[in-house]
């Protein structure tokens, strides 16, 4: 919307309505001024003036005019009959300049104005006059603004008591209003900076301004002048220093910002869309205005624990406000930017449990809020030294550029440090398309293992080099549509490993009380391997390889996980090196929702005796699962899940093949080998005190849940 053509004509229709009435006053023919008024009026706009009431003319070398209840014509198409209505409208100018074109007023007072502003399905505006008059006018008065700020006027004192601006788009969601209380601005004596306190309410949030201000002719249409403003708003504290000028015209300003306040979310009313519970926050900024492009330097921001500096633009000369920052923090902790979870309606978890269901949802049905990507063209560059994606799970020496064009938004390239290695990948998201496509392609080597798995608070029992293969894509409008849509695979690979006993004890079910002749008398076992992949597609995640093998000691699974339905069903078996031990252990399953699986013993497996022998580890390196190994992905149920096979080929090497990889490396031959001695430990042969399985069993449990995300 063109503000300037609004004010120019509200200049045009005060200066005509103190002309006419000086005319009217040096004719003595006060019976015609309401009628000279409306003339006037109607000559410049080409719509009605009604003035109802009373007119009061006082007569001086500082005229003024009194009028009440007036109302100014809408344009036709629009959606009421009065673009303006005015209470009380009461103008005092001094007379020497009014006969020059130079409007100088002393005192300016609106009682209860309502003004609307809108635009219809064509972007036509009802502040656009429809005549050849108007047209001139504007032109000529235009320019003499842009050039010197002469077409307004200069106002000494205003007041402003209650009233409503109301600006409306050509759809519902184009609209916004502000309710004034009262607002004012004076003079001082001495010729000081004039004053200025604005209070009421925008889109029934309420604000104050106070401060000062040069000139409001300056300020609106002519050269910079200086600011010093405070504002309260949306909950926030802030002030705006330094010099501005034409904002209404080629805006030009250099600016310092700063801003604070509880919670991001009180300003979603100021900004006219939904901002998350965010917060404590602050801001500081230098910002240089030159018509549509604004530079943000010199910009720190905290919210929570977290920081921000840098700076970026935002130019609004194209059909799209295009934002670019380069930006640096210390510390970005993802908690600071999620929503609190506390809310009325309920959640999936609680519809879960109202249903009887047990088990609630990992992926929300809840659409995700992607209008916004639309809304903006941008590029930015952050780079983080920490950034805390969970109170347990940190990434050091973050690096990523991100691009957004049309909807779409594209991260590329990204890395960072996680548990001592690196973490390279990009992704995207296209909410052009119906529904949005989501794909991401994450890469990792070299990460401990145990760090991360004891961040997830799965167990801090086992270490080793941990190799991450990820690639995905889904479609949908929800997490929980993007999960049953998704393609692709998740894979990861441990090898040259340690592993605590206590957790041999858990999984070697029945052998508790000969783990030590088994795996010695350490605290802890060399891991050979531990290798798991899932392939994907549409959002059934099935298994190509799940396996452990310590050389003395193997576990291997199958099974699948429905990401629709949000159901494990895994099952788990148990080989060891001694054939006399092998009818002991027990198979075990991992099914239920993924919120909450349960583990049980599958008596089953072991009635049929699933579990069978390799001979003697020394000779076979390992031991071979038949089942668990499937480059098909086999599901739970297709058959025998451990049986021997032949040969000197290691279940590590199996696994390996299984999914495209080459062994690194012989596995360990030497039981003896697979004792990992800790300093002040127990020396091979000397008796240990047995862990109790009890707290390991615990430790599974809640690992398996706090693996989907619970």
């Amino acid at each position: 919307m063109r503000l300037r053509r609004v004010l120019y004509w509200s200049v045009a229709v005060v200066t005509g309505i103190v002309v006419a009435g000086y005319a009217a006053l040096s004719s003595l023919q006060f019976d015609d001024l309401t009628t000279l008024l409306q003339g006037e009026v109607k000559r410049a706009t080409g719509r009605d003036l009604v003035i109802a009431g009373p007119v009061d003319l006082q007569i001086s070398f500082s005229p003024s005019v009194d009028l009440q209840d007036i109302r100014f014509a809408n344009a036709s198409w629009g959606s009421r009959a009065e673009m303006a209505t005015i209470s009380r409208l009461e103008v005092e100018v001094e007379l020497l300049p009014l006969l020059t074109g130079d409007i100088v007023v002393n005192r300016l007072v609106l009682v209860d104005p309502d003004i609307l502003l809108e635009t219809d399905a064509e972007g036509r505006g009802n502040w656009e006059f429809e005549t050849a008059a108007s047209g001139a006018a504007d032109q000529g008065t235009e320019t003499a603004g842009k050039d010197s700020g002469g077409g307004l006027p200069d106002i000494q004192a205003f007041a402003v008591q209650g009233g409503r601006l109301t600006v409306k788009g050509a759809t519902p969601e184009e609209q916004l209003r502000v309710d004034l209380t009262e607002a004012s601005g004076l003079v001082p004596e001495g010729g000081a900076a004039r004053s200025l306190m604005v209070a009421g309410r925008y889109n029934d949030s309420p604000f104050r301004v106070e401060g000062t201000f040069g000139s409001l002719r300056a300020v609106l249409s002519g050269d910079a002048s200086p600011l010093d403003l405070a504002v309260e708003a949306g909950g926030a504290k802030g002030t705006i220093k330094g010099t501005a000028g034409d904002l209404v015209g080629a805006a030009r300003a250099k600016l310092a910002v700063t801003a604070q306040g509880d919670s991001l979310a009180a300003l979603t009313p100021l900004a006219g869309t939904e901002i998350p519970n965010l917060g404590p926050y602050k801001l500081t900024s230098d910002v240089n205005i030159n018509g549509n492009l604004i530079d943000f330097s010199g910009l720190t921001a905290q919210v929570g624990g977290s920081d921000l500096a840098g700076a970026g633009t935002l130019d609004l000369s194209g059909k799209r406000p295009v934002v670019t920052a380069d930006l640096a923090a210390k510390t970005l902790d993802m908690a600071d930017f999620a929503p609190p979870t506390e809310s009325s309606a309920p959640n999936d978890q609680e519809k879960a449990e109202q249903s009887g269901e047990k088990g609630g949802r990992i992926f929300s049905k809840e659409p995700l809020a992607l209008d916004g990507l639309a809304a903006l063209d941008g590029e930015l560059a952050l780079s983080a030294g920490e950034l805390r994606a969970t109170p347990r799970v940190i990434l050091n020496d973050v690096k990523l550029s991100a691009h957004l064009k049309e909807g779409r938004l594209q991260v590329e390239p990204m890395q960072a440090v996680l548990a001592g290695g690196t973490l390279t990948g990009r992704g995207s998201l296209d909410a052009r398309r119906e529904p949005a496509v989501v794909d991401l392609v994450l890469q990792g080597e070299g990460m401990d293992f145990g760090e991360l798995l004891q961040a997830a608070e799965i167990s801090d029992r086992v270490g080793g080099p941990l190799a991450l293969d990820v690639a995905l894509s889904g479609k949908g409008g929800s997490a929980h549509a993007l999960a049953s849509s998704l393609d692709g695979h998740v894979q990861a690979v441990s090898q040259d490993g340690t592993i605590d006993n206590a957790l041999l004890s858990f999984f070697s079910a029945g052998l508790s009380n000969i783990t030590g002749p088994l795996f010695g008398t350490a605290d802890q076992a060399n891991l050979d391997c531990i290798i798991g992949r899932f392939d994907i597609v549409a959002g059934q995640a099935k298994s190509r390889a799940l396996v452990m093998d310590t050389g003395t000691f193997a576990i291997a699974g199958r099974g699948g996980i429905d990401l629709e339905a949000e159901r494990v069903s895994l099952t788990f078996d148990t080989e060891t090196s001694e054939p006399s031990l092998a009818s002991l252990a027990v198979p075990f399953k991992v099914i239920g929702p993924m919120e909450d699986p349960s583990i049980v013993p599958d008596a089953i497996g072991a009635a049929v005796n699933v579990v069978g022998t390799v001979g003697t580890v020394a000779e076979t390196s390992g031991n071979i699962v038949a089942g668990a190994v499937d480059t098909l992905g086999g599901l739970v149920g297709t058959g025998p899940l451990i049986g021997k096979i032949g040969g000197d080929q290691t279940l590590c090497g199996e696994a390996l093949t299984a999914i495209g990889l080459a062994q690194s490396g012989p596995a360990n031959s030497d039981p003896a080998n697979s004792e990992v001695q800790p300093a002040g430990g127990a020396a091979p042969g000397q008796a240990t005190e047995e862990p109790s399985p009890t707290g390991v069993i615990e430790d599974i449990g809640e690992g398996l849940k706090n693996l989907f995300g619970n």
